[in-house]
């Protein structure tokens, strides 16, 4: 499960190459206007001392003639000085509107800047991705296959339904840009999981049988932390969201670095197998997860996975509403529906991604996983 994608870096790059352009012309423009300003108030000042002038010269003659004189140039530097006053208002307006529309475009550059970025931080991350998983299915082809045990499911007891709710988010990173203006934005790059774990309890407790799901919570789960889960909790769901590929589930590592550690879907089937009591539910809320149906229906009789990249709201949105349709005693098909119309009402992308698979002898449209008491 990836954050969300923007458009493509073709668009970005393009808009900040035109904001920049944009505010190169406007910075110009206030410069000339503010060259003309000068000018203008220069202009009005020298009206204003020139008419003063004019105005000591004729009270100072005796002259009718120069009084008349000194007093028309008065009247003419005056007008002058009113002309050139009201143009400097002009260009103060002109100079105001400028700086307004400046700002404005820089406000937009940084948002490109800042998009861009995230972008490509993203693609970079994919190309790692791709690059990682050819050399995972090149090494996973040198190696004897992994033994997975084909185990038979019980039937449901009247209990509770056990949700092993397992979330890793390892690969969590913050960038860091600087602005042409000087300013710094940080920008994080991670799976919004506890939220997502939030949501669902919350729509839970809106569940019309909400005491017959129990949901277990393990952050920064590893893989041993799974397997500690099926003892210690016998779920009859295990949930994961986090990233994935089409090779398997990336989980943190013990060590806890920020690489966090890889489970192909391989191991995680034999993993879901080493015990009495495998679940009857697998649910992957990550990317491309669909791809390790194959591996798991060995072992569990329904597995729900992503088909391509879903985006971190449509992850949430399709979790929280996933869990509220299972217990309302829906199905698991009807649940699964409820969460994709919830995702096309919030307008969000990927309501075709989540895939129930099945074993020939499982119907998803009758698998109800919370019995309602008689």
């Amino acid at each position: 499960m990836w954050p969300e994608r923007l458009g493509p870096r073709r668009f970005s790059i393009a808009r900040s190459d035109g904001l920049r352009s944009e505010i190169a012309r406007l910075e110009k423009k206030g410069a000339g206007l503010n060259s003309d300003l000068a000018k203008a108030q220069k202009a009005a000042n020298d009206a204003s001392t020139a008419a003063r002038k004019k105005q000591e010269r004729a009270a100072r003659s005796k002259s009718v003639s120069t009084q008349r004189a000194s007093l028309s140039g008065v009247e003419r530097e005056t007008k002058k000085a009113a002309d050139a006053q009201k143009k400097v208002g002009e260009i103060s307006g002109e100079i105001a509107n400028n700086t307004k529309a400046l700002a404005s475009k820089q406000a937009a550059l940084r948002t490109a800047l800042s998009s861009e970025q995230r972008t490509q931080d993203r693609e970079d991350d994919r190309r790692r991705r791709k690059e990682k998983d050819h050399a995972r299915v090149v090494s996973r082809l040198a190696r004897p296959a992994t033994q997975i045990r084909y185990a038979a499911v019980q039937p449901p007891k009247p209990e509770p339904l056990r949700v092993l709710y397992l979330t890793a988010n390892p690969e969590a990173v913050e960038t860091t840009i600087q602005h042409p203006d000087g300013s710094v934005e940080t920008n994080g790059v991670w799976l919004r999981v506890d939220y997502e774990v939030r949501q669902v309890k919350d729509m839970l407790r809106k569940s019309k049988y909400r005491e017959l799901v129990a949901v277990e919570h393990l952050p920064a789960a590893t893989a041993m932390d799974l397997l500690e889960g099926l003892n210690n909790y016998r779920p009859h769901v295990v949930h994961f969201s986090g990233h994935a590929s089409s090779w398997g589930l990336l989980m943190e590592d013990d060590a806890g670095t920020q690489a966090g550690a890889e489970l192909d879907f391989g191991l995680l089937a034999r993993t879901l197998g080493a015990t009495d009591e495998p679940p009857r539910l697998v649910v992957l809320n990550a990317c491309e997860s669909l791809d390790g149906a194959d591996d798991l229906l060995q072992t569990v009789p329904t597995v729900i996975g992503m088909s391509d990249s879903i985006n971190d709201a449509s992850a949430v949105t399709f979790a929280a509403r996933f869990y509220s349709g299972i217990a309302s005693a829906q199905s698991v098909t009807t649940a699964v529906e409820q969460a994709k119309v919830a995702m096309i009402a919030a307008s969000l992308d990927g309501a075709e991604l989540p895939v129930v698979r099945t074993r020939d002898d499982i119907d998803p449209v009758n698998l109800i996983l919370v019995q309602p008491p008689e």
